[in-house]
């Protein structure tokens, strides 16, 4: 057996999706992170005083700030913020509208049949991507959002509730929502939580309320969405100290900047044709792929599936990086995770998964 086994916690960067209530302090929160850049797209950080990006008025600038921030080298800063994910989703609808309508559509319902919000997720997730290449340098990056309220019903009609999720667009199968909660290692919703005191000096049944306390939600309830993987509480004040230990130190990857491919590289010089000639080495071809590989290489070509389209829904489901080869993977992972459960994989990478 060819396996690379490592022990102890591993050190890495934090995926954080903050949202919340309107005015909760989600801006001032994210400010806390070590050495911050916001990207500032809804100018929500006027009052706070931190580096900033603004004017950024497209998709295609916004793509290119974060792609020159991951490739960058000597960068000071240690966390990238998106402020907010919503804005981002705005310049993306735009942007789908502007190069992908062809019979004058202006909206996202006027694609028809969801095509449209599936567009939009497929675009969408090129964010996604770069933000996961700037996590792979070492750099923390948050993601700010609203909140909205959607009523949920129950099956058979028997009663519905308010839930909280992420104000982005989307149709019922393609969403942006679960790209941003999927990617995430910290999940959070900020809210008021309500005081609830009696109103006749404690002897009357009747109640009021009396302010409310901040807080945020670390694991799914059912009026929120939420999550994190490492063992908090439920409910924490909604201050930075309560996280700061998560946190890593600078782990940031001095790398050199990752190349451009429109960019054609210097030609070298001509070196000089030496006297005895050396014999012709064989090629150096990849390893032969293992059993567990030939199976599942046999399986995405009958459905036509390309290897980068299994490593983006591995890196979506968080396990692994953009990066990964499947040839990385040992054989009893790709047997049971990828090779048994085929259907349910090629299910989600073709109708699930925008791509």
């Amino acid at each position: 057996m060819n396996f690379k086994v490592s022990t102890g916690i591993v050190e890495s960067p934090l995926k954080v999706v903050l949202y919340g209530v309107e005015g909760i302090g989600k801006t001032t929160f994210a400010s806390k992170f070590p050495k911050p850049l916001f990207i500032d797209l809804d100018n929500g950080s006027a009052r706070i005083d931190v580096n900033r990006i603004q004017g950024v008025e497209t998709w295609e600038d916004l793509l290119s700030i974060v792609q020159d921030f991951s490739e960058s080298t000597g960068n000071p800063y240690q966390t990238l913020v998106i402020d907010t994910a919503d804005a981002a989703a705005r310049l993306c609808e735009a942007y789908v509208i502007k190069t992908k309508a062809s019979k004058g559509q202006t909206s996202m319902e006027d694609f028809g049949y969801g095509r449209g919000y599936k567009i939009l997720a497929e675009e969408f997730s090129k964010l996604m991507i770069w933000l996961e290449r700037c996590v792979d340098r070492g750099y923390n990056v948050v993601v700010l959002a609203h909140a909205i309220m959607r009523t949920v019903t129950l099956p058979d009609a028997t009663g519905n509730y308010d839930h909280w999720e992420l104000k982005l667009p989307g149709s019922s199968v393609n969403k942006l929502g679960p790209l941003l909660k999927e990617w995430s290692d910290l999940l959070l919703f900020a809210d008021y939580k309500t005081i609830l005191i009696d109103a006749n000096d404690g002897f009357g049944s009747k109640k009021k309320a009396k302010g409310g306390r901040r807080v945020m939600y670390t694991t799914h309830t059912p009026f929120a969405d939420a999550k994190n993987r490492f063992g908090l509480d439920d409910m924490l004040d909604f201050d930075y100290d309560k996280i700061s230990r998560l946190v890593p130190a600078n782990v940031i990857s001095e790398e050199p900047a990752k190349p451009n491919p429109e960019t054609k590289p210097e030609p070298k010089a001509e070196a000089k044709p030496k006297q005895t000639r050396k014999k012709k080495q064989p090629a150096v071809h990849e390893k032969e792929p293992s059993e567990a590989l030939k199976k599942l290489y046999a399986l995405m070509d009958e459905a036509n599936i390309k290897e980068k389209d299994v490593i983006e829904a591995l890196v979506l489901k968080g396990i692994c990086l953009s990066t990964a080869k499947l040839s990385d993977f040992n054989d009893a992972f790709i047997e049971t995770n990828l090779v048994a459960p085929w259907e349910g994989v090629k299910h989600f990478i073709l109708e699930t998964m925008p791509f």
